[in-house]
């Protein structure tokens, strides 16, 4: 039977979400079915393809030079798909097309989430998906068509191929801990007394770990032995409360705790942590209209928010 006869939209929706995951078990959760189905349709598509398209590793799984291909083509593919019938729809109902925004946890809070209230406003029936993950995750998400644009860390300059990035502010990473922790109490703190206590800082690979780990490295204190390693913002957030656990986590991710008086952020310069936040586009997709508003609140909510944070920046220094 010919392989287009056989080819189906679960195989392409399926290598699609694997590739984005990086993991069969996120990826069946992703599509809402279970793990066997996922492994059952990759290998009816690895059989029509009459290739490997994946190489499994111990923490999940890796495109193969096969891989790659079909999945920029096929995430483009299905991209171009979606874009079409949310035009038709947009003709017909005069709403704006469908946009996916990926946005690491902590920027979605803080930038993301205002931004598009004010979208909402000018543009009220549009739709909009947002997803999160790692840096890496999200970029990879954009390069093969399932995101429309990202607003994270800048990616590392090898996978900026097509992509076009564009700064909008520097954050840092903080320390923090609990209110009524015995390092809180301390108007000076020797960084060497961290290694005193569990850390919990990001996931090993994503750029905020490496801005963690440029921190311990330069003040001197070698990298932590005692870890506990998430991007889940709300685990960390639980984690810390309960515990005398110091959170190593980016600003945007805590800014609201700070104020409330719900965490303390430790007296210790982290400064050498900050790196560079802001949107990337895939060059093709980069003047569409509805990207190009989005992307307009965007700066706005960000222009904003550094703003904020300059002047508390320089109202305790």
């Amino acid at each position: 039977m010919p392989f287009k006869d056989r080819l189906k939209m679960r195989h392409l929706r399926t290598l699609v979400a694997i590739a984005e995951h990086g993991s069969l078990v996120r990826a069946a959760k992703a599509l809402n079915v279970s793990q066997p189905a996922v492994t059952k349709t990759l290998a009816e598509l690895e059989d029509i393809a009459g290739h490997r398209l994946f190489e499994r590793t111990p923490k999940g799984v890796n495109l193969t030079g096969a891989g790659q291909i079909l999945v920029r083509h096929t995430g483009s593919g299905l991209r171009a798909i979606h874009d079409g019938l949310s035009s038709l729809s947009a003709e017909e109902e005069g709403e704006a097309p469908a946009l996916v925004i990926g946005a690491l946890p902590n920027v979605g809070a803080t930038v993301l989430a205002p931004a598009l209230v004010r979208f909402a406003t000018s543009a009220p029936r549009a739709r909009v998906s947002v997803r999160t993950g790692s840096n890496a995750q999200l970029i990879a998400a954009l390069k093969q068509g399932v995101l429309d644009m990202v607003i994270g860390r800048l990616a590392e300059p090898s996978d900026m191929q097509g992509l076009i990035f564009e700064h909008l502010y520097n954050e840092p990473l903080l320390l923090v801990v609990r209110p009524g922790h015995a390092l809180s109490l301390l108007k000076e703190i020797d960084p060497a007394l961290l290694d005193s206590y569990r850390l919990v800082l990001p996931d090993a690979g994503t750029r905020a770990r490496e801005a963690a780990d440029r921190f311990f490295m330069a003040v001197g204190t070698g990298l932590p032995m005692r870890v506990i390693e998430t991007i889940d913002l709300s685990f960390g957030r639980s984690y810390v409360l309960h515990s005398d656990a110091v959170w190593f986590v980016p600003l945007g991710a805590i800014e609201n705790d700070l104020q409330q008086g719900s965490l303390v952020r430790l007296p210790i310069d982290t400064s050498v942590t900050e790196g560079p936040v802001g949107l990337t586009l895939r060059v093709d997709h980069a003047t569409a209209e509805s990207i190009q508003r989005v992307s307009d609140e965007i700066r706005l909510s960000a222009s904003e928010r550094f703003g904020a944070f300059s002047k508390s920046q320089s109202a305790t220094s």
